[in-house]
């Protein structure tokens, strides 16, 4: 699904317009950024956990030389997926 699928499909089970379900879509895009940019973290109980996890410093090659060279610390997304979102996917494994 992408995300014009996406949108349709909260609309569709919803009762709100297209253009609703694009702005309600982009400002929980936008809550999710700035909540991970400042260390926050979202937790939808059942559903999944969005958070950060920091890949430590390492050294590197530059794949053209090989050269080493240091990379630095950096933040990823991520996310956990919660309970039932994985009894949804696995329903023999909850039982």
């Amino acid at each position: 699904m992408n995300r014009k699928e996406l949108i349709r499909a909260i609309s569709d089970n919803s009762s709100i317009t297209l253009i609703e379900a694009q702005r309600f879509l982009d400002v929980f895009e936008e809550i999710v950024r700035t909540t991970l940019a400042s260390g926050g973290e979202i937790s939808l109980v059942g559903f999944g956990r969005f958070h950060r996890k920091k890949r430590s410093a390492r050294i590197g090659r530059n794949p053209h030389t090989g050269e080493q060279m240091a990379i630095e610390a950096t933040y990823l997304p991520a996310f956990s997926p919660g309970k039932g979102l994985k009894e949804t996917l696995n329903p023999a494994a909850g039982s």
